[in-house]
């Protein structure tokens, strides 16, 4: 879920709550609806900040839980051996250790990415990321960030006040994103002729089936030869749309309601709308992109190999020249 990730939950024309979920929601702020997962997303980082094997730095988290009276008690850091830990942030902990490989899979991409010669980055749904100010950008990069509003007015309000200044160009997009979201990125100064690295981190679960179609086509209309694109999606969303128990569970361990969020309807793989339009794609068990990390996502404080989240793929993929 995640850096917002799901503030874009409703990507085309609203629709009505059903049997795959997503309730209809027009607005948010960050302590309601969507808004609430990047706060959960934002102190999951700076949990995985706090650990001695720790894959990313980010030291914005406890910023923004503490500028906003959170109504779900995350955690903010791993705890000291022997403290007490509630189930709940049991939960929260074990997930911190999935966002901490999330996030650094994305992070690699993205530097990958430009260090190549992509000149714009572009985060969809991006909450409270703070890539534009903990990664070590070259010069000429510009990154958009699209969300709602309301969530980056107060992103830009707390790091405001910390005195923090990106690292590249950051252009902050307030648009929603089930309306003209590619006319407010034109207007805000983004080049279809540049080479960009698209970023849908924790965001394709929560989308209809048309508004991810949606979405892929977008990206590849707008996208130069050499773009690239890093998403996850959930593996088995056949199977989730019927497993009312874990959606249950993970519901009454995490404090957000899960089947409001998530949305189950059948969809192709991705790499049906990317291969026909030249481009190439990998993809990934979120297990093996932890391998790569030297990260074990077993359960902490259980010892099972119960995944934190639900079993995710990475898929990235670059446009050649057809």
């Amino acid at each position: 879920m995640g850096s917002s990730q799901v503030t874009a939950s409703l990507l085309l024309a609203p629709h009505s709550e059903g049997k795959h979920g997503m309730a209809e929601q027009r607005t948010w702020d960050i302590v309601t609806g969507p808004g609430i997962t990047a706060l959960g997303i934002a102190a999951s980082r700076s949990v995985e900040s706090s650990m001695p094997d720790a894959l990313i730095d980010d030291p914005f988290g406890a910023v923004f839980l503490g500028a906003v009276d959170s109504p779900v008690p995350f955690p903010l850091r791993w705890p000291a051996e022997g403290e007490p830990v509630s189930d709940q942030h049991k939960l929260s902990l074990h997930t911190s250790r999935f966002i901490g490989v999330r996030s650094r899979f994305y992070d690699d991409v993205i530097l990958d990415a430009v260090r190549a010669g992509a000149g714009q980055v572009v985060l969809l749904a991006a909450g409270l990321d703070t890539r534009a100010f903990r990664l070590p950008w070259p010069s000429d990069v510009t990154l958009y960030e699209l969300d709602q509003p309301g969530v980056l007015a107060f992103k830009n309000d707390v790091l405001r006040g910390s005195r923090t200044a990106p690292g590249c160009r950051r252009v902050a997009v307030g648009t929603d994103l089930r309306e003209d979201w590619v006319g407010a990125l034109a207007a805000a100064g983004f080049l279809p002729t540049v080479p960009t690295v698209w970023v849908a981190e924790g965001l394709l679960g929560y989308l209809p089936a048309a508004a991810e179609e949606h979405l892929l086509r977008k990206i590849h209309q707008l996208s130069a030869v050499g773009s690239r694109l890093a998403l996850d999606r959930f593996a088995d969303l056949d199977r989730l749309a019927s497993d009312t128990a874990t959606l249950e569970q993970l519901s009454r361990r995490s404090g957000i309601e899960a089947r409001s969020l998530f949305n189950t309807e059948p969809r192709p793989h991705p790499a049906q709308c990317l291969y026909p339009n030249g481009w190439t794609v990998r993809e990934d068990d979120d297990t093996e992109i932890a391998e790569r990390y030297g990260r074990d996502l077993t359960d902490p404080f259980t010892g099972q190999t119960t995944r934190p989240w639900l079993d995710t793929r990475f898929l990235t993929a670059e446009l050649g020249r057809g």
